[in-house]
């Protein structure tokens, strides 16, 4: 190789080696000092943007394992109170069981009377007191069913439905298809915002009896069973002849009469002989609508029957039964097709146990309300006062003590569940946590291993230098 003076080439060589060892030292220093393998963008682009989605995702899991602890913590406040609720219902169970005794006259049953009322003022003292960060929780807490009949038209008094119950149903329009009249199943289905759906079937045939004219599935007269829809957090309560007489629902399949009239208040509607089921809803529908408060009538073609909604107005018929009146709300197979339920959304009574904005990551719960004076207890207006009064009591408190159980109980299943939860979301974070190390973490025996390569290579390089810088002098020997 020439002698240059110009151009120190192997000083030029020397020094670029230098620098890659530099670079490559300092990047290990950095490494070994933080313990991380990416600590910018440039170490690793595409790790980088895994490992913070990674790190979003597990501060967002630990986020919903807190909010999960302080959900159950609402609850047990909750089911705290209910737990007296329900000590005081039996109380006044007593004392209308007392009450009802014949050996004791009605001035005895003042002083039971008093009781009874104070307890019911304290049920809804409490149901007001019992509060989570200034939230009430015991008059109506989370989602809830439209009570509304045109809006949840499963409650319309037709379809054999008496009460919806919901654990943990997100918002939405939960619509039946219940097509065939003997196939013994039921669906409900919802579709959410982002377009999925969630539905479930369930079989009913076992609860269901045959009807031996026509061999569909119903409701045997005077029993109940509830179709309970666990994935989707709905309980259907169902009913069969006989059960909830106090329906302001009728309805009636008999068409072609022989003639008659209907009394309703003090009106009066004249039916023709061989009217049809159509001109008899018609007729009806005229009438109840002028009323106060107003009801209704319509055919329904696909069942075949009148559907007289009666506004609490008293129907008679002349001569009896000519129309075949009957209560409407007993559930036959095929009844629900087509109906909805309508879950409303609250401010409170949603959990967020997870790290995303979806349905899955939330967990809903709902409170009836649990005011004695409220419409889940309906005990307004009820006295112990006289005998028959106090006998009436009995099976509206037990009414009332069956609301608070299931209530209860949907508390607790409702706390599992997040306790399940958070054991889930623990196991996840532990498993993404290492995931994320992997990717970002720093190899420290292989960092050391590197160190010590770049160290001794910086050192040698450096050292080169001065050697390289050296050999120009040789051309001064060949002046001499």
């Amino acid at each position: 190789m020439p002698i240059s003076l110009a151009n120190n080439v192997t000083s030029m060589n020397a020094r670029r080696y230098l620098n890659h060892s530099s670079t490559d030292f300092t990047k290990r220093v950095e490494r070994l000092s933080s313990g991380l393998r990416i600590n910018r963008g440039a170490d690793d682009p595409a790790g980088l943007s895994v490992s913070e989605g990674m790190r979003s995702e597990i501060r967002g899991m630990r986020q919903g394992v807190s909010n999960a602890s302080q959900g159950i913590s609402l609850i047990q406040l909750a089911e705290g109170s209910l737990n007296e609720v329900s000590s005081m219902l039996r109380r006044m169970r007593d004392l209308a069981v007392q009450s009802a005794n014949s050996t004791i006259n009605d001035s005895n049953r003042q002083s039971l009377s008093s009781e009874f009322d104070q307890l019911s003022a304290e049920i809804d003292r409490i149901a007001l007191a019992t509060t989570y960060n200034d939230q009430i929780l015991l008059t109506g807490f989370g989602n809830a069913v439209s009570q509304n009949k045109f809006i949840s038209t499963a409650l319309d008094g037709f379809t054999g439905v008496s009460e919806v119950g919901i654990s943990g149903a997100v918002p939405g329009t939960y619509t039946f298809a219940d097509i065939s009249a003997d196939d013994n199943q039921i669906t409900l289905a919802v579709t959410f915002a982002d377009g999925t759906e969630l539905k479930q079937s369930i079989d009913v045939g076992a609860t269901l009896d045959r009807d031996g004219n026509e061999n569909v599935g119903l409701v045997a007269t005077g029993t109940t069973f509830v179709a309970n829809f666990d994935r989707l957090g709905v309980q259907v309560t169902v009913v069969g002849p006989e059960v909830g007489t106090d329906t302001t629902t009728l309805k009636t399949t008999v068409g072609g009469v022989s003639g008659g009239s209907l009394e309703i208040g003090n009106e009066t509607i004249n039916v023709n002989p061989g009217a049809s089921l159509a001109d008899i809803a018609d007729l009806l529908d005229r009438t109840l609508i002028e009323l106060d408060p107003a009801g209704s009538a319509r055919y329904d073609a696909t069942l075949d029957e009148v559907q007289i909604d009666s506004g609490g107005h008293r129907i008679l018929e002349s001569p009896s039964g000519f129309l075949g009146l009957a209560a409407a709300n007993s559930y036959i197979d095929g009844r629900l097709d087509g109906k909805e339920i309508v879950v409303s959304e609250a401010e409170g009574g949603v959990f967020q146990v997870g790290p995303n904005n979806e349905a899955t990551n939330r967990i809903a719960l709902s409170i009836g309300d649990m005011r004695s004076s409220g419409n889940e207890l309906n005990l307004t207006d009820v006295s112990v006062a006289n005998l028959e009064s106090a006998r009436d009591v009995i099976s509206r408190v037990d009414a009332a003590i069956l609301v608070v159980t299931r209530q209860r109980g949907d508390l607790g299943a409702v706390q599992n569940r997040l306790q399940y939860s958070t054991a889930n979301l623990e196991n996840a974070i532990e498993n993404l946590t290492a995931a994320e190390s992997s990717i970002r973490d720093a190899d420290m025996a292989e960092e050391v291993s590197l160190f010590t390569r770049a160290q001794i290579l910086t050192q040698t390089s450096t050292a080169m230098i001065a050697q390289a810088n050296a050999l120009p002098q040789n051309a001064l020997r060949l002046l001499q």
